[in-house]
This record gives structure tokens, sequence and C-alpha cells, in this order.
């Protein structure tokens, strides 16, 4: 062993990545598997907004449509306008994150995962938010103002959402493959 030659033409080039670059992981990369699913719920998600919110304009102005009677608008503008408000902002918040995240999902972008996680936390804090108010609003006369319960089941199935993707966006190699520009 002593004078025989060594090899020494070893390629160094994927040892040391450009900084800023990430090095594509041995596995699977694109679009594909769970990341289809990611997709078909933002664009729902986009639908959905969309639809939400071209509805609010009708709803928050009952008096201009003879919706009610006067009696009835003085509790609809103490109770149900606040109620209607945080949801009409709480979905141009969401809409515009499920708007974001779509161009980064198809532009693969590395800061998607991470708008995401965003997008499923800022469900989690709306439904909290619709839960909470929903439950503290009180309408004179009545026992129960309204039922929780739907709010409540949307918090829950928020927050079940969050425990199943928000690791799958951390720890998937596809993902990790998928998003490096």
């Amino acid at each position: 062993m002593g004078d025989q030659e060594r090899n020494t033409d070893v390629d160094t080039r994927s040892l040391f990545s450009e900084p800023g670059t990430r090095t594509e992981l041995p596995g699977i990369s694109g679009l594909g598997g769970w990341l289809i699913l990611i997709q078909i719920s933002l664009i729902a998600s986009l639908l959905l907004l969309v639809v939400d919110l071209s509805q609010v304009s009708v709803i928050m102005n009952p008096a201009d449509r003879g919706m009610f009677s006067e009696a009835d608008l003085d509790l609809y503008y103490r109770v149900m306008n606040p109620l209607l408000w945080y949801g009409a902002i709480s979905n141009v918040i969401l809409l515009i994150i499920v708007i974001v995240n779509l161009v980064l999902l198809y532009m693969k972008k590395r800061q998607f995962p991470r708008m995401m996680i965003l997008l499923y936390l800022a469900n989690v804090l709306a439904a909290i938010g619709t839960w909470i108010m929903i439950g503290q609003t009180e309408i004179p006369g009545a026992l129960n103002a309204f039922d929780t319960t739907p709010a409540r089941n949307l918090t829950i199935r928020s927050i079940l959402t969050c425990c199943i993707f928000i690791p799958y966006f951390l720890k998937s190699v596809r993902v990790k493959n998928t998003f490096v520009k």
C-alpha cells in the first residue's frame, strides 16, 4: 500500500452548496402525494371564502332591504353586527393568506410550508374567536342566545387539521424536496 497512488478525483461540488440554497434530499419531489390534497383544499378554500364575502354585503345592511322591523334592527345592530364584522374581517385575512399560499405553492417557494402553517394557525384562531363571540352573545329575554356547537365543532376540526398537517409540512421529504426556490 505504501507507494500506490490514491484516486483523489472526487466530485466535491455536492458537499458544498450556495448560501441560501437547499440541497435536494434523496427521495420524492413534486406536487403529487399529499400535496394534491393541499392543492384541492386551497382552491376550495379560495372559492368558499369568495362566496362568503360576496354574501356579506347583503347581510350587513338589512335596513336597506327591509328585512327586519325596527325592534329587530336594534337587536341586530347590538348582537349580530359585531359577529358579522368579525367574520368578514377574518375571512378577508384568510383569503389573502390563501391567495399568497396558492402563488407560493405553484412557484414552489421555500416560504410555502411556513405560510401553510400560518394558515392552519389562523384558521384555529378565527374558529376560537368565533366560538367565544357566539358564546358571549346575549339576546334579552332569551335563555340561550345561540347554539355554540357548530363553532365548537369548527374549532375542533381546525385543531385536528393542525395536528395532521403541521407535522407533515415540517417532516415530509416531498415538501423539503419540492419547495427549494
